[in-house]
C-alpha cells in the first residue's frame, strides 16, 4: 500500500474508506485449500465487512469477486453474507459480479493490464453491464456468463493448465527415453491440438491403437505414463457411460 501511495496511487487507508471512494470493488481475497478443502473465511468476512459500509451508500455500487473459488459459492455464501450486512438485497443498489484471474505470479502487473480473456460472471445484466464498461478500453476479448459458469472457467483453467504441466512431464520422460529432444516436439503442440469441449469420446484409426502402442512401447522400455494410461481410462468410461459424438481422427 505505501508503494502504491509512493509511486503516485490514490490509496485508502481503511475499507470504508476505499468503498465510498470507489464505485466498484474489487476482492481479492486468498481462498487456500486446507484439508482438502476450500477456505472461503477470510473472502466472507470481507464481504461482511463490504456489505456493512453499503448500507449507508446511496448510490450504486458493484461488489467484483476475484477470488478463486468452486461453482456457487458466490451465488449462495458471498451475496447472502453481503445482503445480510447491507441489510439490502442485490440489484437496486448493489451488484455482484465474479470476475476471475489469470495472472502469473512473476507477469502478475501486465497480465493484468493485457489479460488473454476478460470473464464476467453477473448476478444481473446491470452488473454485467458496469464491469464491461469497466474494461471498455482495454483490447481483450470479453465473455459474459453466469457466476457459475465464470467460477468454473477459472478452476478449468488452472485445471488444464496443472494437466497440460504433467502431460509435457510425461512426454519429456518418453522423448529421453527414445534420444529426442522434447522442447522440439512439445513447440508443434498449440498447432497440432484439435477442439476443446467435453461429451466426446475419441475413436477412428488412429488416436485408439496409437494411445495403447505408445503406452506399451514406452512401458518395454521400462518407462511408465500413468497420465496417458488414465486417459485411455477416462476414453472407455466416457464410452460407457453414454453414446456422445467422437472425435474421428484419421492419419
Amino acid at each position: 500500500m505505501a508503494q502504491l501511495a509512493v509511486e503516485g496511487y490514490e490509496t485508502a487507508s481503511t475499507l470504508r474508506e476505499a468503498v465510498g471512494q470507489s464505485s466498484i470493488t474489487m476482492i481479492c481475497a486468498p481462498t487456500p485449500t486446507i484439508n482438502g478443502s476450500v477456505d472461503t473465511r477470510v473472502l466472507l468476512s470481507i464481504s461482511t465487512e463490504v456489505g456493512k459500509v453499503l448500507r449507508e451508500e446511496r448510490r450504486y455500487h458493484l461488489v467484483v469477486v476475484r477470488s478463486t473459488i468452486p461453482p456457487g459459492i458466490t451465488r449462495g455464501h458471498v451475496i447472502p453474507q453481503i445482503e445480510l450486512s447491507a441489510q439490502s438485497k442485490i440489484g437496486p443498489k448493489i451488484g455482484v459480479c465474479h470476475n476471475p484471474e489469470f495472472l502469473r505470479e512473476k507477469f502478475a502487473l501486465d497480465d493484468f493490464l493485457h489479460p488473454g480473456a476478460v470473464v464476467i460472471g453477473e448476478a444481473d445484466k446491470t452488473a454485467g453491464d458496469r464491469l464491461e464498461s469497466l474494461y471498455s478500453s482495454f483490447e481483450s476479448p470479453i465473455t459474459r456468463c453466469s457466476l457459475e459458469t465464470s467460477e468454473m472457467i477459472k478452476y478449468a483453467s488452472n485445471l488444464f493448465n496443472t494437466t497440460k504441466i504433467s502431460f509435457f512431464n510425461e512426454i519429456d520422460q518418453a522423448c529421453k527415453a527414445v534420444g529426442v529432444r522434447s522442447e522440439n516436439v512439445s513447440r508443434l503442440m498449440p498447432q497440432l491440438a484439435l477442439g476443446l469441449r467435453g461429451d466426446l469420446k475419441f475413436e477412428g484409426m488412429c488416436l485408439p491403437k496409437d494411445l495403447e502402442a505408445f503406452i506399451s512401447f514406452m512401458r518395454a522400455k521400462g518407462v511408465d505414463l500413468p497420465m496417458l494410461s488414465a486417459v485411455k481410462q477416462v476414453n472407455e468410461r466416457t464410452a460407457k457411460e453414454q453414446k456422445p459424438p467422437m472425435v474421428v481422427v484419421n492419419a
